[in-house]
Formats: C-alpha cells, structure tokens, sequence
C-alpha cells in the first residue's frame, strides 16, 4: 500500500503494464526520482528499480549477488547518452564539436580535424604547444596502423597488438633516447601491411638511440633485425638453448638453425598438390552491414578451407565473429536454414549438423583450472592412480587424488598449492604452501606414485614429457598427442589457465575438440590460430586443418599468416584499408585469382611469397 501511494504521488499508474507505460513513467520506475514522498512521518524517495538491483549485487549476501549477478549488462546510461560527462562539459564546443563529439572520432578524422583549427597570436601563447603535441600523437598513430581507432574506443576492447602499438606511438611521441625497449611479438594480429607500418616505426625508434629487442616469427621482421638469436632446438626441456646467432644472412646459412633452414627457403611449408572444389558456395551472407562493412554480399564454399584476410580494422571479425557465428547458431539452435539480422541475412545453415567457434577470449574457468584439467587428463589420471594397489590398499578412490575436492586437496591451501598472504598498502605476496610444498594434495594422497611420482609431481610435467610417461596408456596418450599437435608440447600440465596467451587458449580449445567424437558436416570458424606460432608449429597446424575439411567440415578462419592463406582453397580479402575506409569484397576467389588482382594488400605480399 506504501509503495502503490508512493507511485500515485508521482502520478504513475500502476495499473498500467510496463510495456504501455509513457517514458516518463518507465524512466522513474526504472531509475528512480528525486522527489520526496511523505507519509505518517515517513519521508521516502524512490530510488528506481535498476538502481535498487545495482546495488543489491554489489553490497548484499553472497546468495543474493550469485543469483543477480548473471541478470546485469552494461547499458547506455540515459542521463548522459554514454558520454559520460555532465551538461556544461559537454556543451563546451570548438567548430560544433564537444569533447566528447571530438573523441568519437577515428584517429585519422580527429588528425584532419585538429589540422584545421587556426589560432589567433593571442591564443598561440596558451595553444600552440598543447596543438602541436595533440597533432605529433595521433600522426604516430596514424603512423603504425592505428588510424582506424576512435580515440573513445576502451582499452579492453583493444587487441594485444593494437595496445602494444598504442604504447609503442606514446614512446615514439617522448622521444626517449639511450632506452632498451622490450617488445613481445609486436605483429600479433598484423597483416603484413601492417608489419610493414609498424617496421618504419621501430626503425624511428631504434635511429632515437635506442636498443630494441624483439621476441619474434614473422620473417618480415626478422629480415629487419640487425642481430638475430634462434632458441631451439624444440620446444620446452628440448630447448632453452641458443642454436644459431647472427645476421640474417648468417642464420640463413647456418644449417643448424631450423628458423634460418625456413628463412632460406630450403625447407618450407608446401602448398597442396591439389584444391577442393570451391563451385558448391551455399554458405551466404547478403547486405551485411554491421560497423564499417559496406552492405555487402560474400559466399563460403562448402566442405573446403576458406581465409579471411586483410588489413588489422577492415571488418574481418565484424563478419565471421558478430554475424556468420551468432547467425549460425541461431540456425544450428531453431533448426532454420535462413537466419534474418538487423545487419545481415545469413542463408545456407542447413548444410552443417554443429557450430564449433574457437577465438582468443579466455577461458571462463576458476583460479583453479589448469590444463590438465581443461583438456579432461586429470579425470583418466586419478583413475590411474586410484588402481594402483598402495591406493586400493588405503582405500582410495578418484576423488581423493583431486586437489579440487575436499577428499583429496591440501587442508593448509585448499589445493591451491600456495597461500596469498594480505598486505597492508601493497599488493598480496604469494608463497608456497609450506604443508605440500606446492603439490596440492594431502599427504595420504602423496604416498601414492607410479613409476615414483606422486600426482604432484606430474604437474610440473610438460606435455611433451606426459606424453613419455603414461605411454602404457592410450587413452591418455591420444588426448595428450593432440595437444601436442596443435603446437603445445611444451605446455606444463599443471599450468594455470590464466597464464596462456590468447593463441595458446585457441590452440587448447581446438585440442579439446580434435579430442571428442567428431562429425562431418561441422562449421569451424577460427580466429588468427597461428598467433605465436613458429614456422614448424604452422606446418603442423595445417594438417590439422586440411584433415578436418578432408572429413566434409567447413573450415573458415580469420588470418594474417602467409602461409596460412597460400594453402586455403578459397580466400576472401576485405578492405581495402581499415575502419570508414574498409569493409568491402576487395578481392575473393583462389589464390591463383587473388594474385592477380592489383588492388589487394594481401596480393601484394602472397604472389612473391607463394612463388619463392
């Protein structure tokens, strides 16, 4: 009765459904108001309904946050429009556009923008300096790719390449000289256009005075380097030493180096004797026209191996990953063969039985999760274990030898294998469980080892190594050998899953599905795989790919990598350029069409590429 008076005082009718309420109405029901509300001494404002949840899942019981929690989403914020500042800030203009307007902007436009501003003498004494740097900033941006940002665009939306080019721009505009610059493949998530950009502006740097040092695959910047180290021979244990040293033309001739046997050409990764038959495209996508993508019209072949390429910001994931994924498994879920979007109409899903997308976003799993237990080894090795006598002779079962279950995790850590310990003003230490010395599980648990490891130990284990030691077991052996065939051998077992880069997270979860029971008629759709791969690693990766299309999938996958591209039966190039000046068909068909197309960056850079 309270809350109904309140709701007549402030003139809504209750009533009415939500659905049919006047803005007005909806906008105080949902978000509250600042009127007070007066009854039997009882001063009450109504906070909205919005605002009460909000808080709700931020400061009430664990229960109540668990189940609202899931129930949130980001929204626009109706006070503001997103632009997150306050009137007055915001109707403070120069040429028409406010702040917010100004950083709404690509990184090209807000350069073209701050290039027409004229300055009176007067106002050069405060904002001649201040222009200028603005200005010196966004051509560095523009310099190494970047122009296709907006300057509002959020940092964690940004890729792990655009942000380290982003840093690279702010120390090219310091002009920092005598520095040594640590760079962790810089070309991650580059077309080799990019590589190109990003090439003269590491030359910048370098001419500064400075020292950089790159770890690095892609040959075209590593034909740059002025001195090269190959680590080898293998991965993990097998490596860790330096095999050659030297300028490019010294590791090209130095036949122990594998790296310099690739750069040189005389081992490579071939292309296929023969190409699919690309004729049968009944996967299509028409009027797409989502973000930048300029209404356009795109088919897959059925049953081959199609790439996506082009320039880094031209539309590439606005295509497979917002519309042909979420299309697809709308179709795949509704049983429909035509999927309608707002942005796009998607027709031909009725060729495939499952949808299986693979991209670098992390996997949702606890602190707790590690490899072994993402890829389903933990489970058939607590079996193992579980069977050995001294276990049955104590009576243990599975369970007991998990260290995320009560039975079998160290009481001191919880399994966790180290303590964090809390610190005033300073971020929390981490040390060892001093109870299991790192090994997670109690100590009966420990007692138990096969040929004299206990579990413990195991997770110190590369993959690489695993795959030695539980040779006796085929089971295990088959899911440890995929993971060794997508390239991570060299992974430890019990290394945690927030620690892996974001091609090594695609790469496991393409292990876990090689591992299930396949079918044919599946739709792959994977996103740069070989980001962080060595020229061996790709060769490898790519007989996994052509025995998946081999078995009647469609594979269709977003890429830079050269090699990639010059086996795909079919490629698609989009741009021409990034952001406004991309999202159109430069260029599709097979890599003997695509060569000869005089417009396409990806042309550019394969047809020499595909003949060495």
């Amino acid at each position: 009765d309270f809350l109904i008076s309140c709701f007549d005082y402030l003139n809504i009718d209750v009533e009415t459904p939500m659905k049919n309420l006047p803005n007005r109405d909806l906008n105080i029901f949902l978000n509250g108001s600042k009127t007070k509300f007066k009854q039997k001494n009882v001063s009450f404002i109504w906070k909205g309904l919005n605002t009460t949840l909000a808080e709700m899942a931020k400061h009430s019981s664990k229960n109540l946050k668990e189940a609202l929690v899931p129930l949130m989403e980001k929204t626009t914020c109706p006070s503001c429009s997103g632009k997150r500042l306050n009137p007055l800030s915001r109707n403070v203009r120069i040429k028409n556009l406010s702040i917010t307007d100004f950083c709404a902007l690509s990184i090209e436009k807000a350069n073209t923008f701050i290039s027409t501003i004229k300055l009176t003498d007067p106002q050069k004494k405060i904002l001649k300096d201040t222009l200028d740097t603005i200005e010196q900033n966004l051509k560095f941006l523009i310099e190494i790719g970047l122009g296709y940002l907006s300057l509002d665009r959020s940092a964690p939306s940004l890729s792990g390449g655009e942000f380290q080019r982003i840093r690279l721009a702010t120390q090219l505009g310091s002009y920092l000289t005598s520095c040594i610059y640590i760079l962790d493949e810089p070309t991650i998530g580059l077309h080799p256009h990019n590589s190109y950009l990003l090439i003269n502006a590491l030359k910048k740097l370098k001419d500064l005075g400075n020292t950089l040092i790159l770890v690095e695959h892609d040959e075209m910047l590593i034909k740059e380097a002025d001195y090269i180290f190959d680590f080898g021979p293998k991965a993990g244990i097998h490596g860790g030493e330096i095999i050659a040293k030297g300028t490019y033309e010294e590791i090209k001739k130095d036949p122990k180096s594998l790296t310099g046997l690739y750069l040189s050409h005389k081992k490579k990764i071939p292309m296929p004797a023969k190409r699919r038959d690309i004729s049968e495209k009944k996967l299509k996508i028409k009027k797409a026209n989502l973000h930048n993508l300029k209404n356009i019209d795109v088919s897959f072949p059925l049953n081959a191996f199609t790439v996506v390429t082009g320039v880094s910001g031209s539309g590439k994931s606005t295509l497979i990953n917002k519309i042909l994924k979420k299309a697809a498994f709308l179709g795949i879920h509704q049983r429909k063969a035509e999927i309608t979007l707002p942005y796009a109409k998607v027709s031909g899903l009725d060729n495939f039985n499952k949808v299986i997308s693979l991209d670098q976003s992390p996997i949702h799993q606890s602190s707790r999760s590690d490899v072994s237990t993402y890829s389903d080894i933990q489970p058939i090795v607590r079996s193992i274990y579980s069977n050995l006598m001294l276990a049955k002779t104590k009576g243990l079962k599975p369970r007991h030898f998990s260290y995320n279950h009560i039975s079998g995790m160290c009481r001191t850590c919880w399994g966790l294998g180290y303590k964090k310990i809390q610190l005033q003003f300073l971020p929390p230490v981490t040390i060892l469980c001093e109870s299991c010395k790192g090994y997670k599980l109690n100590p009966i648990s420990l007692e138990v080892k096969y040929k004299n490891k206990h579990i413990g130990h195991l997770l110190d284990l590369t993959i690489l190594e695993g795959f030695d030691f539980f040779e006796a077991f085929a089971k295990l052996t088959k899911k440890l050998d995929y993971l060794i065939e997508v390239g991570l051998g060299y992974l430890k077992l019990g290394q945690g899953l927030t620690t892996l880069s974001g091609g090594e997270v695609q790469r496991l979860k393409l292990a876990k599905e090689l591992s299930k029971k396949r079918s044919n008629k599946t739709l792959y759709l994977l996103d740069e795989p070989t980001i962080g791969l060595h020229f061996v690693d790709i060769e490898k990766l790519l007989k996994i790919f052509h025995s998946l299309v081999d078995k009647k999938n469609t594979l269709i996958i977003i890429e830079h990598n050269l090699d990639i591209i010059k086996n795909a039966d079919y490629i698609i190039d989009i741009g021409k350029d990034a952001g406004e000046k991309g999202g159109k068909v430069i260029a599709e068909g097979s890599i003997d069409e695509l060569i000869k197309n005089r417009t396409s960056y990806t042309a550019k850079y394969l047809k020499p590429y595909s003949s060495k």
